[in-house]
């Protein structure tokens, strides 16, 4: 393991896929990738691929080609992430995911697509932001304590799903959303 690390993130713009790419630290190469969805299927996915990261795949629906937060799952190596959208009110921070791996838990936040997202677990921190006067930079990136491929994945994976439900301006447009389509799901 490794402490305290920055990085940067990429855009990746293919025919038939997004995404961001990045050398992370000593943990070298990784793709994020959203897969659009093509033919009879109403799902995205967003795959997470780097020689030392496990493999990482989030799927959902959504729109915009990228797979949303909203009905969607993870898995790291074929293990099923637990995922729990937690709202405390209505202010900005009081929606966040709880997230249990094996014997992990993680807390995740996000302002929004494009915005600070903060992945926490214990002692360990990942945070990626706006890049800000970087020429061919996307996101910048940092992690503090003693992260590993496991931390860096869950954190970069979210890069590329969007997470619009972690807002309130994004959760009060998913409510019609939800209602009309009978996702069922309690945005509010």
């Amino acid at each position: 393991m490794v402490t305290d690390f920055e990085f940067e993130l990429t855009p990746i713009m293919t025919r038939d896929a997004q995404g961001v790419r990045g050398k992370i630290g000593p943990f070298g190469e990784v793709d994020v990738r959203s897969i659009l969805a093509v033919g009879t299927t109403q799902h995205n996915q967003t795959v997470l691929a780097g020689e030392r990261f496990p493999e990482t795949v989030f799927s959902g629906g959504g729109s915009g080609g990228v797979p949303s937060l909203d009905g969607g799952w993870l898995q790291l190596n074929g293990v099923p992430v637990r995922i729990d959208l937690r709202v405390k009110g209505v202010r900005k921070g009081s929606r966040w995911l709880d997230m249990w791996y094996l014997d992990r838990q993680y807390t995740y936040k996000s302002g929004g697509q494009g915005k600070e997202a903060v992945l926490s677990r214990g002692s360990v921190t990942v945070t990626i932001d706006r890049a800000v006067g970087r020429q061919g930079v996307e996101r910048v990136g940092k992690a503090e304590g003693e992260a590993d491929a496991t931390d860096l994945a869950m954190a970069l994976i979210f890069e590329q799903v969007d997470t619009a439900c972690l807002t309130l301006t994004g959760a009060l447009l998913a409510i019609p959303r939800n209602f009309l389509l009978g996702n069922g799901k309690d945005e509010g």
